[in-house]
């Protein structure tokens, strides 16, 4: 894109550049009118089934009739690309308005941005589209405090088959609703719920469930309960219902309409505030600093002008075409809103509690060694509390034995020497039982799991086909240290080059290696790569079947009296189905045994 001349519009400045191409200042020689158009690249108007969809829902949105909506003037192709026409704004994304200002928006002008948002998402629901990526980096604000809903369907659409890099799955991550990471269909809902999350935001300064993992973002959004705006501010205690709701966990229990959520933050923002607030909360001596309007001078809006201008068409946007119905929600319940585990209150079972070791008992804690991050069995939540499967599994063995969980984070391949040496009095992170580890500890199973592959949705490379392949693994598992030396061996002997294993010490470092293309397969165990597919939000897909299932287990001491009891402990989880609620809660349900066992490795 050299020349000036683009069919008929003059290229006056380049605005904005991107993975979906380039957003220029532009004049319209036919209407005499200045323009942002937005040209995107060669290959995309080469691919027949990505160009039918710009053009169906360019067209839908196009149609979308609502101020807050930035007019499309026109699309098609010009020179085999891609283009789309629409209105020059000026003004400033509420994104850089809270990272210039960095504190919150006033309450009165995140109200007036949330109800002027949810105006154009009911226009947009009703033609039958759906947003998918409402945050405030996709809001424009003018100088007036006129707010512009942005980023129109494209680049949802053009990211389907995965997203680029880490980075941009964390950021999407941050206002992406529950059933989104479910195989599903998603309906205007999930904008509302983002919505809610950019309320929260706009009154807070902070993104909802911060986190510096893909792990951790996810487990949030499917596992927290909202977060209220009074931890930040006990002035804000009024929001804290209107966040609650608009977050919750099944679209069923959250506004049905964007105006709905507009309007009652409307009325909280008129809402009289409880004497002394509420200050138990572990933020409360953070204060939100009053603020009138956006604090923004003429002169500072225009010398942003040219950049802010076109972050409104930087990516054409993620409206996409939904069909179905808005009442009532059919689909099954979100993992996070599964039947919620007895609580801890329900204590010890005597005569399983009477099998723990007395030098174990007198203490009233399991010292348990544990490695993370692999989720969803073991890793760390946005508060850096441990949390997973294995986690509430063992939290749940050790109420029946009359203890608590004392959890030891720790080096994985140190953790069974330390068991043995009576260091730790069991282990947790995710051990398969072999053989071979028998020999130096005894292990309680309590779940079976095999090896799975994952790649980048688009890729073909399978577990059958991986010779002279870069495939990650993690460090000691049984990945790395037998079944991809294995496959690579097997390469060599059929005089083919050997798999380049390229090994990770955190399973998230793993994923995000392969999302970047730093590997082109990751193998790990079924579980995980399950979970890591599901939150990687598309850019990654299984490959292969499921293999090599073996139990995993809890290491003891061997002969040690724990192992009889923590495995009749599980034996009544089994029995009273607390197991099996615990396993659905974190979608592993499959991996689940009849009846657990001393030493389930076999030759």
């Amino acid at each position: 894109m050299d020349a000036t001349q683009f069919g008929p519009y003059q290229l006056r400045k380049l605005l904005g550049r991107g993975g979906m191409g380039e957003v220029y200042e532009a004049f319209d020689t036919r209407t005499d009118r200045v323009v942002a158009l937005k040209v995107l690249p060669h290959h995309m108007a080469a691919d027949e089934t990505f160009q039918q969809r710009f053009r169906r829902e360019s067209q839908a949105a196009a149609g979308v009739s609502d101020p807050h909506v930035v007019p499309i003037h026109g699309f098609g192709e010009i020179d085999g690309r891609l283009y789309l026409d629409m209105r020059l704004i000026e003004g400033q994304t509420v994104g850089e308005l809270l990272a210039d200002r960095k504190r919150p928006l006033s309450p009165t002008l995140a109200v007036s941005v949330v109800e002027q948002v949810a105006n154009a998402l009911d226009a947009a629901h009703a033609s039958g589209l759906i947003h998918r990526d409402v945050k405030p980096s996709n809001i424009l604000l003018t100088v007036r405090e006129f707010a512009y809903l942005i980023d129109f369907g494209l680049a949802r659409t053009a990211s389907e088959k995965g997203l680029t890099t880490a980075g941009n799955t964390l950021g999407t991550l941050g206002y992406m609703a529950p059933e989104r990471f479910e195989a599903g269909p998603i309906d205007g809902r999930a904008d509302i719920y983002a919505l809610a999350c950019v309320l929260y935001e706009c009154l807070t300064g902070v993104r909802p469930y911060q986190a510096d993992s893909l792990e951790q973002q996810i487990a949030g959004h499917m596992m927290s309960p909202p977060p209220r705006p009074s931890d930040t501010d006990p002035k804000l205690a009024a929001f804290d219902e209107v966040v609650a709701k608009g977050m919750a966990k099944k679209p069923g229990k959250r506004y049905q309409t964007a105006a709905e959520l507009g309007a009652a933050a409307r009325r909280a923002l008129t809402a009289p505030v409880p004497r002394g607030g509420r200050t138990s909360g572990r933020h409360s001596a953070r204060r939100s600093v009053k603020s009138t309007g956006t604090g923004l001078s003429k002169k500072a809006m225009w010398i942003s002008a040219a950049s802010i201008a076109v972050v409104a068409v930087c990516t054409v946007g993620a409206w996409q075409l939904w069909g179905g119905t808005r009442s009532g929600d059919t689909r099954p319940a979100s993992v996070a809103e599964s039947t919620v585990p007895p609580s801890v209150s329900g204590g010890a079972i005597p005569e399983i509690a009477a099998l723990v070791p007395e030098n174990i008992r007198s203490t009233g804690r399991l010292i348990v060694g544990v490695n993370v991050p692999y989720a969803p069995n073991e890793f760390k939540d946005p508060s850096g509390k441990i949390v997973g499967f294995d986690v509430d599994l063992m939290n749940a063995v050790t109420r029946v034995l009359g203890l608590t969980a004392d959890y030891r984070e720790t080096a994985f391949e140190s953790i069974i020497g330390s068991v043995s040496s009576g260091s730790f009095n069991a282990g947790m992170s995710s051990f398969t039982d072999t053989l071979e580890r028998e020999q130096l500890v005894d292990f309680v199973t309590y779940f079976q799991a095999g090896t799975q592959w994952a790649r980048r949705t688009g890729t073909t490379v399978s577990p059958d086909a991986a010779c002279g392949l870069r495939i990650g693994v993690t460090f000691a598992s049984i990945q790395e240290t037998t079944e991809v030396p294995a496959k690579s061996s097997a390469c060599e002997a059929a005089g083919l080059s050997p798999i380049d294993m390229v090994t990770y010490t955190r399973q998230d470092d793993l994923t995000a290696a392969l999302v970047n293309g730093d590997v082109d397969a990751m193998s790990a165990d079924s579980p995980v790569t399950g979970f890591t597919v599901k939150l990687s939000a598309g850019a990654l897909e299984t490959t292969g079947d499921v293999f090599d299932l073996a139990p995993y287990g809890w290491p003891v001491a061997q002969d040690s009296k724990l192992g009889q009891a923590m495995k009749q402990a599980l034996e009544y989880l089994i029995a009273s189905g607390e197991y099996r609620t615990i396993a659905t809660k974190w979608g592993v349900e499959e991996g689940l045994i009849d009846k657990p066992v001393i030493n389930g490795a076999t030759g």
